[in-house]
């Protein structure tokens, strides 16, 4: 560790370590021995960021193995933000929510290959066929990725029970790219809380949907000690992107990404992610599609709706409608079901 006064930069895991043993913060430094103030660290996490941006992939080492659906700057950000970590720290982590076929948490685990790596993933969307645990569990042995662990969980049982899994330590690098529902958002970034190393960084991929920066938006809101230092769009969902704008943000952020950190000491400006005037409108639909008795139908229902609407041929969507309906749902009211059955009349807490 350099004297104080020593021109040298020390890593996030040397900070992290350096942070653990000492009581007090000074409003930029840590005053326990010569380290790296905040303003430093967060001058190297732009850095990154910004390396990423310009040149993508800090390395392609698994090109010949590996694919999926991050952009190439998102994974090089994460491998870059990795490589800050001081790889002889045995008290920090690496944690992905959304492994799918293992592209962000193999690329981060080969290129720093002494470092624990986790990736959080019971593989219930975006997997048809029930084939990405299997292509994961391939790539990971073909890469001798033997720092890469599978948590093959629920995101949320997984982070509520999380220390079974990383042990005591803390996470440095936290990417959020599992369902990109509101409340899936922000329960990952409530979760993780307790165990983020305290110059931890979070990345929130696919943040081109409103529901997500909404929650990223609220989030920051709720806990100032998190600041944003970076956001990055693409003009539309990388499905709808014509080939040659796609490619390009293929080599990019793909569909969108906030970077969160954490700033004890206040020293970054307030910036939140843009949200659309519509969002209310549209959550205040979400309570109602929830309590109606065809709650669960809403996709299909939507589907023959366009369908309807447009002048299409409907017969699809109808059957794919009568394919979901179970007959239990008109055992429900025809609207405003609460699921409230079984639920005390009232219940007091009781001293320990």
């Amino acid at each position: 560790m350099p004297l104080a006064g020593d021109d040298s930069i020390l890593t996030v895991g040397q900070l992290w370590h350096t942070a653990a043993s000492c009581d007090t913060w000074g409003k930029s430094t840590i005053r326990c021995g010569a380290v790296m103030s905040t303003k430093e660290f967060f001058d190297q996490v732009l850095a990154a960021l910004r390396a990423a941006d310009q040149d993508g992939l800090l390395s392609d080492k698994g090109a010949a193995v590996l694919g999926g659906l991050s952009g190439r700057s998102t994974v090089g950000a994460l491998q870059r933000l990795v490589g800050l970590i001081d790889k002889s720290s045995d008290t920090l982590c690496y944690l992905e929510i959304g492994v799918f076929q293992g592209l962000s948490l193999l690329s981060v685990a080969i290129e720093h290959p002494d470092f624990p790596c986790f990736g959080i993933d019971n593989f219930s969307i975006l997997d048809p066929n029930g084939e990405n645990l299997g292509i994961v569990e391939d790539r990971t042995r073909r890469l001798n990725a033997a720092n890469a662990h599978l948590i093959n969980r629920d995101y949320e049982a997984a982070l509520e029970d999380l220390r079974s899994y990383i042990g005591e330590r803390k996470v440095a690098v936290f990417f959020v790219d599992g369902a990109h529902d509101y409340r899936s958002q922000l329960m990952a970034l409530l979760l993780i809380r307790p165990y983020l190393a305290e110059r931890a960084v979070i990345i929130v991929d696919d943040a081109n949907y409103f529901d997500v920066r909404q929650s990223t938006r609220d989030f920051l809101i709720a806990h100032p000690e998190f600041k944003m230092v970076f956001e990055s769009y693409s003009p539309a969902h990388p499905a709808n992107l014509d080939r040659a704008i796609l490619e390009k943000y293929e080599a990019s952020w793909l569909n969108g990404v906030n970077v969160l950190v954490l700033d004890h000491a206040n020293l970054l400006p307030v910036m939140l992610p843009r949200v659309e005037p519509l969002a209310r409108e549209l959550y205040v639909n979400e309570w109602l599609v929830h309590r109606h008795r065809l709650a669960e139908l809403a996709p299909q229902a939507l589907d023959l709706a366009q369908a309807v609407l447009t002048g299409a041929d409907s017969s699809a969507a109808v059957a794919a409608l009568k394919a979901a309906h179970k007959p239990e749902f008109h055992t429900r009211n025809p609207d405003r079901n609460l699921h409230c059955e079984g639920l005390p009349e009232r219940h007091f807490t009781v001293w320990k």
